[in-house]
């Protein structure tokens, strides 16, 4: 019974660990595209073009 608890408290805490990590990753990510401005793509120029056999 002691290794059973003993093994939950270490799935545990390996658990929060990756949770950690998880919103440490989202956050590094957000922070480093909230500092680059945001590029707009403009739509290209349609252009009707004939292809002569």
């Amino acid at each position: 019974m002691r290794l059973l608890l003993i093994a939950f408290l270490v799935s545990l805490a390996a658990l929060l660990a990756a949770a950690a990590g998880a919103a440490r990753h989202v956050w590094l990510h957000r922070s480093k595209s909230a500092k680059r401005p945001s590029v707009v793509i403009e739509p290209a120029e349609e252009t009707d073009l004939e292809l002569k056999s």
